[in-house]
């Protein structure tokens, strides 16, 4: 049942990685589409593997990334910056719906945020802010907001010991600093198209490693027995 979840996703999402490097947007913004709708099948598909509130909480977050992923396309071609930028906080507020879903399944989960990840999570979330504010650019309220909400999931992911889900908070870190990233370095279109596929790449795996690790409840510990009293070789 695992492997049926991602026999609709491992080509959308190799698809929509191609069309985003070769600058196929159509084809581009219709695979990418299909990314969470499909992810969110495989969920519904093994509810009665999980509590139904798991299943609700996941594929809420997924209809939250496809809004998010609809709206992030249609700012990249509004006509003018007033409507992009309205756009864009659309978008943000549906990946915030999504992150919000992960934070909960995270912490209903046992993560705690640890020193380490949260540091580098730290770190990254300040150096991007910094970017993206390069030249007096005063800060997005609906974005930062946002990026409080990811950088909450990535630091409870990369914390929770779970290797598939620190992964998966990891890479969508990463996808969204290289989106805010490319904007400043990327000038010429060979190195848009190598940002656009490294943000595509990293993003379908963040959400694949994120949905499938967070998907069931983390098996229970088993409990710690006592050792043997030993003998009395006098009695």
């Amino acid at each position: 049942m695992r492997a049926r979840g991602l026999l609709a996703f491992v080509p959308a999402a190799v698809v929509t990685t191609a069309a985003a490097v070769a600058g196929r947007e159509r084809t581009h913004l219709a695979s990418k589409l299909l990314l969470a709708p499909s992810l969110a099948a495989g969920v519904v598909a093994t509810r009665g593997a999980r509590s139904t509130s798991r299943t609700a909480t996941l594929v809420a977050a997924l209809v939250g990334s496809t809004v998010g992923d609809w709206f992030m396309n249609a700012s990249s071609r509004a006509g003018d910056a007033h409507r992009q930028r309205a756009l864009l906080q659309r978008g943000a507020a549906g990946f915030a719906v999504q992150q919000a879903g992960l934070v909960r399944l995270l912490l209903a989960d046992g993560a705690r945020p640890r020193a380490l990840p949260t540091a580098v999570v730290g770190s990254t979330l300040v150096g991007l802010a910094v970017v993206d504010t390069e030249g007096g650019a005063r800060p997005d309220l609906v974005l930062t907001a946002y990026g409080m909400l990811l950088g909450s999931m990535a630091a409870l992911a990369t914390s929770s010991g779970r290797r598939s889900v620190g992964w998966g908070g990891a890479l969508f870190l990463l996808s969204d600093a290289t989106i805010i990233v490319g904007e400043h370095v990327a000038k010429t279109p060979r190195q848009r198209a190598v940002v656009s596929g490294t943000i595509m790449a990293t993003y379908a795996a963040a959400l694949a490693l994120l949905v499938h690790g967070l998907r069931d409840e983390p098996a229970p510990l088993d409990p710690v027995q006592p050792d043997p009293v030993p003998e009395d070789p006098t009695a």
